[in-house]
């Protein structure tokens, strides 16, 4: 780099070091990467002790320089080259003294990186020597020095070494605490307070001992108004001291209101039970308020202010993700929202809402984190209460019959429950309610409450419908927040239906008559609690209505949730009933057939019977196959519903697969019955699951070959398209009515057609599952009296997920 021959070129070097101006080089972000001689002494640093430190920590002013300059991607443009004479700008030594100082900026690209290049000049001795020319200047040049200095907005005294009033020039309308004229040649301490004395006599010692600017700030009460003013001390070449006085009363009260303000904020979140906190990401020290301490469980002497001690509060399981999304909003400069547990020191556990705001500074560097806190352990509870409540309605899935009363039972409990925490959160919005009634003593402090008003938002209307207030969270989301303007009457916001608008006109106008009123609107899929109350004056009487919007959409949804799985439930002892009625016939049948065959048996254990014994274990050999088939089907089904069961993909080749399968049928195809195998391709390359295949081919074969005649042929094609597999068996049995198809997949459904013929109603409801685990859709078309036919497509590679 260019910076490293500097250092490695001998000449260059000299000329470096020896220059008498200090000299920087630093990148586009003040880091400095190269400094000489002259800028260490100048700045009170030890050799090299300035190399990879911020330009900030030399001259504090530096947001003035950076505003001069602007970075694109290759190049540094400057507006301005040299800063020092259009505006004050001062260093700030090793040892924390100010000093005046011109900077002369240049821009160079170094291996392809933009860089400056600060030539920095005290210009202290130059001050002074400008104010001892002007004090020359004043004898011979009067009123050309009066139409210059009446152009400056500051004040002037001269003073000698004992505090006595020797030259002063005032702006118009300029005064302290008598008029100037009277000023020349009397003493401070005969016009000015003790205090005030006592500070300037002060800065003429630490001027004459540092030969340093002093600077002095002091009040004085001015035609009977309280100013704040600075005063800057330097000393001339005579020994006499120049004051250079500026009213800073406007940003001394503008200190003053924000931290009225921030007194105004703190009260607005105790009162609406938020904790407060703010982070320093330049210091990293977190500074919460006392209900912030309160809820992380801190005592008042435990102190937690760095973000490293406070991840150590949380809960270990929530800790790692709290850290991701904090950075994670750093890193990107955004506002976030999470909620984590605390363990307080009696080991008990407590969820909170945190939400924080980032703040950056004129460069877009992430400087602030403000953010508040609130508990939700409550209602944590009621969701963990409604998730165990889902868990045993899923868990009556999967049980007997003889479960499903006391099922029926718990839920109805359950219920109950919910019931009862609805109820207790009407008496909580009881309570919220009167709570916002107490804090709309102050506008501001309702304003703070609201801008932070979760879950919802507030209005305040007058006597004549207008909206005098509106605040919350979800302003934004609903779009009201560039819509809705104070002075807007309600009912003429075109954004809200004429319905919602009519209702809470309605119940507003209760409202004025001093009644509290409670109801429910929806609007943008989104469902509120309103609770309206009376704002009554100081003479008792009504003028305006605080309308409070709860967004209960989450509420409503868990509602509509319980009263799907009671109809889930219902559906469930149907289909048990279902079950219980198919397996009764389905088992007895085979059963039967099992207990005479074998009575039979033992009847003809004599020689010369052994063709019918045969012919009856033969039967007894089928019903028992028949038996396994049912139970596979009920075993599948269970594994099904536990979620058991995934897909194991391998190679093969289908059509040869398909060939094999159906030799293995042959067995139970009727007499005359022909299965016809047609494909494209000579070989089929898939990766699916085989154990599923092989169940819905021989399924969809051997329901073609049940619900055929004798002598009818079955079509089983297959074919290739854009990596898909696509096959079709078509059979000319008695197919399926119309309005049976579309519950044809269902469990234990079976068409009115066909309960002459053996079947539990669970084979095409597992085939369909199986299809859909390996991705693919499985459809039919049918004629009654002609024939069904089954259109399956797969992929032709399922992976592994």
């Amino acid at each position: 780099m260019v910076i490293d021959e500097l250092e490695n070129n001998v000449i260059l070097q000299s000329v470096f070091n020896a220059s008498f101006e200090g000299i920087l080089v630093i990148d586009a972000d003040g880091m400095i990467h190269k400094a000489n001689q002259a800028i260490e002494t100048m700045f009170g640093y030890a050799t090299n002790k300035l190399q990879e430190k911020n330009i900030e920590a030399l001259i504090p002013e530096t947001l003035k320089l950076k505003n001069e300059y602007s970075y694109t991607t290759n190049t540094l443009e400057l507006k301005k080259k040299c800063f020092g004479k259009d505006f004050d700008v001062f260093g700030v030594k090793y040892d924390g003294t100010k000093f005046p100082i011109e900077i002369n900026i240049n821009s160079v690209n170094i291996d392809g990186k933009q860089m400056l290049i600060l030539f920095i000049i005290d210009i202290s001795k130059n001050i002074l020597e400008k104010y001892k020319i002007t004090k020359q200047k004043l004898v011979t040049k009067e009123a050309q020095n009066k139409a210059i200095l009446d152009t400056l907005p500051d004040l002037m005294i001269l003073y000698d070494s004992d505090g006595n009033h020797l030259e002063i020039h005032a702006p118009k309308k300029n005064q302290l605490v008598a008029p100037y004229d009277e000023h020349i040649g009397k003493n401070i301490d005969t016009l000015l307070p003790k205090k005030v004395c006592h500070k300037i006599r002060k800065a003429f010692s630490n001027c004459k001992k540092t030969k340093e600017t002093q600077f002095v700030e002091y009040s004085l009460i001015i035609n009977g108004e309280l100013k704040h003013l600075e005063s800057r001390v330097v000393q001339t070449d005579d020994g006499d001291y120049l004051s250079i006085i500026r009213d800073i009363t406007k940003s001394k009260n503008a200190e003053k209101i924000i931290k009225e303000s921030e007194e105004r904020k703190r009260l607005a979140l105790e009162v609406g039970e938020f904790g407060s906190w703010d982070w320093n990401l330049i210091t990293n020290r977190i500074v919460r308020d006392t209900y912030q301490s309160y809820l992380l469980g801190l005592k008042e002497h435990e102190k937690v202010i760095t973000f490293e001690s406070f991840l150590e509060k949380i809960y270990p399981e929530d800790r790692e993700n709290v850290k991701l999304v904090v950075t994670d909003a750093i890193k990107n400069k955004k506002n976030y929202t999470i909620e984590y547990r605390i363990v307080h020191p009696d080991k008990s556990v407590h969820w909170l809402h945190e939400k924080g705001s980032l703040f950056t500074t004129i460069d877009g560097i992430p400087e602030r984190v403000i953010g508040v806190t609130n508990d939700i352990s409550e209602r944590k509870k009621a969701e963990q209460k409604l998730i165990e409540s889902e868990k045993e309605l899923r868990n009556l899935t999967v049980q007997l019959e003889e479960k499903v009363a006391e099922r029926t039972k718990e839920l109805t409990s359950t219920v109950q429950k919910l019931v009862e925490s609805n109820l207790s959160l009407g008496d909580q919005i009881q309570i919220t309610q009167s709570a916002e009634s107490k804090t709309l003593s102050s506008r501001i402090l309702l304003s703070n409450i609201a801008q932070n008003f979760p879950k919802g938002f507030v209005v305040v209307v007058d006597s004549n419908l207008k909206i005098v207030f509106i605040e919350g969270e979800e302003l934004d989301d609903l779009g009201f927040r560039e819509i809705v303007k104070i002075g807007d009457t309600i009912g003429n916001v075109q954004i809200v239906p004429q319905e919602v608008s009519t209702k809470v006109k309605n119940h507003i106008v209760k409202t004025l008559k001093g009644e509290h009123c409670s109801f429910e609107v929806v609007f943008q899929d989104r469902s509120y609690m309103v609770n309206t109350t009376p704002l009554i004056n100081i003479d008792k009487k009504i003028e305006e209505v605080l309308l409070v919007y709860n967004n209960i959409s989450y509420q409503k949804e868990i509602e509509i949730e319980i009263l799907n799985t009671l109809k889930k439930e219902k559906e469930l002892s149907e289909l048990k009933s279902r079950f219980i009625s198919m397996a009764s016939h389905e088992f007895r049948t085979p059963l039967s057939a099992i207990l005479s065959s074998a009575i039979l048996i033992e009847k003809l254990n004599a020689p010369g019977y052994e063709d019918r014994r045969l012919n009856y274990v033969s039967k007894i050999r089928a019903s028992v196959k028949n038996l396994v088939v049912i139970l596979n089907d009920f075993l599948s089904l269970s594994k099904l519903q536990e979620g058991k069961v995934v897909a194991e993909p391998v190679s093969f080749d289908f059509i040869e697969f398909s060939t094999s399968l159906i030799e293995e049928i042959e067995g139970i195809k009727k007499n005359g019955q022909t299965i016809i195998l047609k494909h494209q391709k000579p070989s089929i390359e898939v990766f699916l699951d085989q154990k599923f295949l092989k169940h819905i081919v021989f399924n969809l074969l051997s329901n073609a070959i049940k619900y055929s005649q004798e002598h009818k042929e079955i079509i089983f094609n297959i074919a290739t398209e854009k990596q898909r597999l696509l096959f079709e068996i078509t059979d000319q049995g008695v197919g399926i009515p119309e309005e049976d198809q579309t519950n044809l997949f269902k469990r234990f459904f079976r068409a009115k057609n066909t309960t002459h013929i053996e079947g539990t109603g669970l084979g095409l409801n597992i085939v369909k599952s199986y299809i859909e685990l390996m991705g693919g859709t499985i459809s039919l078309k049918s004629d009654l009296n002609i024939g069904t036919t089954f259109y399956v497509e797969l992929p032709l590679k399922n992976e592994k997920k």
